[in-house]
């Protein structure tokens, strides 16, 4: 089940804060929510920032234009972080328990709006109303507007409200993979690298001695 962090506990069995358009309240970063995989959010943010920052320090350092490189690094990395944390720690679209989440008020409504507003249906597994578009996550066990997947490594689900999040986060991260893993080839050719580490001088193109 979803954990929010700096805040009280919320589940679909509680009434959180509604927003004036009726919507729970659960923005990042005023609020955080962690999943039941948050040490795989440990071990990922020990790959982006760990390897993040020995590729700075074994490869990148020793170009010769390592005053541009490295800011671009950090850049990268920082930005890769940040969006993962916002994908990690954001509400996925959980679906919470409403005022008047019983079979009377929802027949109702739903006779006088069935024009306009699609037939709700009771999940089984965590008691709530929910939306044909919501499904139910077996792994936080939760139901989730508009799930994606459950993706153990941002230690939740993704859903309707961290889809863009998620998705910045793989950008940012497919570009810093795509940088490092240009450098770590040209590093290896010895192309670029200072001549104190024995590298190639990108200008006379000579081998340092």
């Amino acid at each position: 089940m979803l954990t929010p962090m700096l805040t009280p506990m919320l589940t679909p069995t509680l009434t959180p804060a509604l927003t004036p358009d009726g919507y729970v309240d659960t923005s990042f970063p005023f609020q955080a929510m962690v999943g039941p995989d948050w040490m795989c959010m440990l071990v990922t943010y020990g790959l982006i920032l760990g390897g993040g920052y020995a590729t700075i320090v074994g490869c990148v350092s020793k170009f010769s234009w390592s005053g541009v490189l490295v800011p671009m690094q950090w850049s990268l990395i920082i930005a890769t972080a940040v969006c993962y944390t916002f994908a990690g720690c954001s509400d996925p679209g959980i679906i919470f328990k409403e005022l008047f989440d019983d079979p009377v008020e929802m027949s109702v409504d739903l006779e006088d709006n069935k024009k306009r507003m699609p037939k709700k249906s009771k999940c089984m597994h965590c008691d709530v109303y929910r939306l044909p578009s919501a499904s139910h996550c077996y792994d936080c066990d939760l139901c989730i507007s508009e799930l994606d997947h459950h993706c153990p490594w941002t230690g939740k689900c993704i859903g309707g409200k961290n889809l863009k999040y998620f998705y910045a986060f793989l950008t940012s991260l497919t570009i810093l993979i795509f940088f490092t893993v240009v450098q770590l080839v040209v590093y290896m050719s010895g192309f670029g690298i200072k001549e104190d580490y024995g590298g190639i001088d990108p200008v006379l193109n000579t081998t340092s001695t």
